[in-house]
């Protein structure tokens, strides 16, 4: 009996993409919130306090839609769905897991800059807080959002060779 809803091989890719879709969204996310409390960042120190608290939040969101990434997508590799007798699609998956594992660990090195940052704030170091964001909010984080939609490029390129 085939069900209309509820198949195994429907729900893989939803997932994926739906965490594709949250990635970027939490990304996007953070460059929008540090953007506005960085605004009025001279008058009110204390909002790096605030940026703290919640950059945490936001990095363990990333972490979690790359580990439902990379589930969905060896779920999807494995159970037979995905042919891979095509080197254009060997590369094409190649490629996408090194882009997801240069973002995980952009994001493992954005998370060390984050941890120097507490540090610098509990030693009232607000000019080394500030310089370990801009790196983090400026260049790491557009990074990986360019990257991701790379990525979702490649994984539509390799619905067109299903």
């Amino acid at each position: 009996m085939n069900t209309a809803f509820a198949r195994l091989d429907q729900i893989a890719p939803f997932i994926h993409i739906s965490s594709s879709a949250l990635f970027i969204a939490v990304q996007l996310s953070i460059v929008i919130f540090a953007k506005y409390f960085f605004k009025n960042i001279e008058q009110n120190p204390n909002l790096y306090k605030t940026i703290l608290k919640e950059f945490g939040y936001f990095v363990k969101l990333e972490l979690a839609a790359i580990f439902i990434l990379c589930i969905s997508g060896v779920f999807a590799a494995f159970t037979g769905k995905i042919r891979i007798s095509d080197p254009m699609v060997e590369a094409i998956m190649l490629t996408k897991w090194a882009l997801l594992a240069f973002i995980l660990l952009n994001i493992v090195y954005m998370w060390y800059k984050f941890g120097k940052a507490k540090k610098a704030f509990s030693s009232g170091d607000l000019l080394s807080v500030h310089e370990n964001f801009v790196l983090i909010i400026y260049y790491f984080t557009p990074l990986n959002i360019v990257l991701s939609f790379i990525s979702i490029y490649l994984g539509v390129t390799f619905r067109g060779f299903q």
